[in-house]
C-alpha cells in the first residue's frame, strides 16, 4: 500500500492508535482526523509527531459530515466529548451501494442509545466485545447479518463477553473474530459482503478474568483453570505475573498512584492508557 486516502484514529487509546506513526512514516496520508481528548502517553505522542512531521494536522470531523471514497462514503455518526475516552470514539457509517457497515470504535451503550443509522449489513463490535456495548436495543435496531470482534487471543479481560456472544448467538448474527482468524478482510461490492474469514464461535473470552453484568454492575469473577494431569497450572499462574510484563498496557489515572489491567477499577475517571514503564507506578492490588 502506498497512499492512505484517511486516517480515522478513533481514539487515543494505545490499543488503537498505537502503531499508527509507523503507518504516518511509512505510507502517505492525505486526511488524518482524531477523536475529541488526548492521552498523555509516549504511543500518543509519537503519534501526533510523526503526523506534525509528515505536515499533517489532524482535526475533529464535524457530526453528520461525510468523507467520499470513490462511490463510497463515510459518515461521522458520533463525535462525543465525554470523560471517558471509549465514548470519544469516532464512529463511522460506510455506505457503498447497497452495503452498509457500522464501525463502532469503543463506543459504549451510553453512544449506541443515540444512534440511528438503520439497518446495517456488517457490524464492528464496540470495544473487542465488552459486555459494556452491544446493547439488545442497539442490536434489534441495527440488525446486523454479520458482527466483527476485535479482540486479542486469551486477552486478560476476557473479551469477547458472555452476554455480547451470547445476544449475537441468539440473534443469529454471523461471527468473526480476530482472537480466532487474525486478519479479517470484508470485501463490499455495493450489493453484498465477503470475506476471507471463516465464521466464528460464540465462546466467551477463554481468559481467566471474566465479567458478567449483573444489573449494570461490573463485577469481577474468577474463572478456574482445570489442568488434565493434576498439577498445578502454570498457565494460570503466569497471568496473574503480568505486572512483570513492562510492555502490558495498562490505565491510571493523573492523580492515582497505582496502574490497573481495568480501566474502570478504582471508578476512574478518564483514565490514561500506555505501558507499565509509561505510568512510572506501582501495581494494584485489586486488579493484580
Amino acid at each position: 500500500m502506498k497512499e492512505l486516502e484517511y486516517i480515522f484514529a478513533t481514539h487515543p487509546h494505545a490499543d488503537h492508535i498505537g502503531g499508527l506513526d509507523a503507518v504516518i512514516d511509512n505510507i502517505k496520508v492525505n486526511n488524518l482526523y482524531v477523536s475529541n481528548g488526548d492521552a498523555e502517553t509516549k504511543s500518543y505522542r509519537d503519534f501526533i509527531e510523526a503526523a506534525s512531521n509528515k505536515g499533517l494536522y489532524p482535526s475533529v470531523p464535524l457530526l453528520g459530515s461525510e468523507f467520499k471514497l470513490s462511490t463510497s462514503t463515510f459518515k461521522v455518526l458520533s463525535v462525543a466529548n465525554e470523560e471517558d475516552p471509549n465514548n470519544n470514539s469516532i464512529v463511522l457509517l460506510y455506505t457503498n451501494g447497497n452495503d452498509k457497515i457500522l464501525l463502532m470504535g469503543d463506543a459504549e451503550a451510553e453512544i449506541e442509545k443515540n444512534l440511528n443509522p438503520g439497518d446495517v449489513d456488517l457490524l464492528k463490535v464496540g470495544h473487542h466485545g465488552s459486555y459494556s456495548s452491544t446493547k439488545r436495543e442497539f442490536i434489534e435496531r441495527v440488525t446486523p447479518e454479520y458482527a466483527v470482534i476485535l479482540a486479542g487471543e486469551d486477552n486478560k479481560y476476557g473479551h469477547p463477553h458472555v452476554e455480547t456472544v451470547d445476544l449475537l448467538k441468539e440473534k443469529n448474527i454471523e461471527v468473526h473474530r480476530s482472537d480466532e482468524c487474525s486478519d479479517i478482510v470484508f470485501v463490499s461490492t455495493g450489493n453484498g459482503l465477503s470475506t476471507n474469514c471463516k465464521a466464528g464461535s460464540y465462546n466467551p473470552g477463554s481468559n481467566s478474568k471474566g465479567y458478567k453484568n449483573k444489573n449494570d454492575n461490573y463485577v469481577k469473577q474468577n474463572t478456574k483453570i482445570s489442568s488434565s494431569n493434576n498439577t498445578e497450572n502454570t498457565e494460570y499462574k503466569d497471568t496473574l505475573k503480568d505486572k512483570n510484563n513492562t510492555q502490558e498496557l495498562v490505565y491510571w489515572s493523573k492523580s492515582g498512584k497505582k496502574y490497573h489491567s481495568d480501566p474502570t477499577c478504582s471508578g476512574m475517571k478518564n483514565p490514561i492508557s500506555g505501558t507499565i514503564n509509561e505510568s512510572n507506578r506501582t501495581a494494584c492490588s485489586i486488579c493484580y
